[in-house]
């Protein structure tokens, strides 16, 4: 939902009712707020929206080419041609950009699936092969399905040791499930299923599944937080996470404002509009450096 949309439903204060002539848009369509001149400085709003909350990214140094004057263009056009010899920083960079990309894109797919259980899988033994466990969870995968559908979010950790264990972010299975005609306690059939994998006394199956506000948020920021971690470090050669196929990715709605707008009315505006729709949890962070705010909202 747009914000125009929004506004026009009778969320906001009239007050503040220059936030409706948001223009909604996609990455490459020109802004038309862009003067004759072909130069604007405008700050730009990005909200993803899931089923239970939302995610905003409100960029107020917002520059595209359409926005650049000529010479400006020209200049970057001249950088990008004279990459020069990459070194130990392009590296870092390249690591620090990854893992951010992997970190969002964790955190979005636990935040659709609404995941709200954590199961662990432990090995006895110090096994520091990523083949292997990669090998033992596709298994340990297998056996689940047999219960039916099983979507997952699920990441690697390396304890200080260097063992190897597999974090699992998915929605939690009922209490009690029949098994061969048999009721039987979930978390009993998990651990049966790992062991079976690995071996009686080799390895556990831990499930927690957290309480209180926001469950559900803190698992995604959890399991995100291992994944960025990961790649950072270095900690693994091959992909540090993986997920189940069907999982949709979250409806984006994308928002240009005049340069002119202060950042105080954008998020007092963006406040208003989600405690009216009974967001009651909301984090945010800053980067000075980089110029944005992050702003994450949630009804749980």
């Amino acid at each position: 939902m747009s914000f125009s949309t929004l506004a026009d439903s009778g969320y906001y204060d009239r007050s503040i009712q220059f936030l409706a002539s948001a223009v909604p848009g996609v990455r490459g369509i020109e802004n038309p707020g862009y003067d004759e001149s072909g130069y604007k400085q405008s700050k730009e709003v990005i909200v993803h929206h899931f089923p239970d909350g939302i995610e905003a990214f409100i960029d107020v140094r917002h520059d595209t080419w359409s926005s650049m004057t000529p010479e400006q263009i020209q200049l970057c056009i001249e950088e990008g041609t004279h990459h020069g010899i990459r070194g130990e920083g392009d590296h870092d960079r390249s690591a620090i950009a990854s893992a951010r990309r992997a970190k969002t894109q964790v955190r979005r797919k636990c935040k659709m699936l609404r995941a709200d259980t954590m199961i662990t899988l432990t090995y006895r033994e110090n096994v520091t092969d990523e083949t292997r466990v990669q090998k033992d969870f596709k298994a340990f995968r297998r056996r689940l399905n047999s219960l039916g559908q099983f979507h997952y979010v699920a990441v690697l950790e390396a304890q200080q040791r260097g063992a190897l264990h597999v974090h699992i972010a998915c929605v939690g299975l009922p209490a009690f499930l029949m098994r061969d005609g048999v009721r039987v306690k979930s978390f009993n059939l998990l651990r049966s299923m790992w062991h079976r994998v690995v071996g009686r006394g080799n390895g556990a199956c831990h499930v927690s599944r957290p309480r209180g506000r926001n469950s559900a948020h803190r698992i995604a920021s959890y399991i995100a937080k291992y994944v960025s971690k990961n790649i950072e470090d270095g900690a693994f050669n091959r992909k540090s996470y993986w997920c189940s196929p069907g999982i949709p990715k979250p409806l984006v709605t994308r928002s240009w404002l005049p340069g002119s707008v202060l950042e105080r009315d954008i998020i007092t505006h963006l406040y208003q509009g989600w405690i009216a729709q009974g967001y009651t949890d909301i984090s945010q962070y800053y980067d000075d450096l980089n110029g944005f705010y992050w702003f994450s909202a949630s009804s749980c």
